[in-house]
């Protein structure tokens, strides 16, 4: 029972880490694309939103 909580804890970290990634991709899609527009508060949001996960990343591993 104990090795069945852990996989399923170990599965719950790996889709939620999976998530953080897709995350990030899209999260510098928008830092991009908020560079390329001169759009600085959303560069600024972008930027902010990418240390955020990279932080929760970090924790994780």
């Amino acid at each position: 029972m104990e090795k069945t909580n852990e996989m399923i804890k170990m599965n719950e970290n790996s889709n939620f880490l999976n998530q953080l990634t897709a995350s990030l991709e899209e999260a510098s899609l928008k830092l991009e694309e908020a560079y390329n527009k001169e759009d600085y508060e959303n560069f600024a949001k972008s930027k902010k939103l990418m240390l955020q996960i990279q932080k929760q990343i970090n924790e994780m591993i």
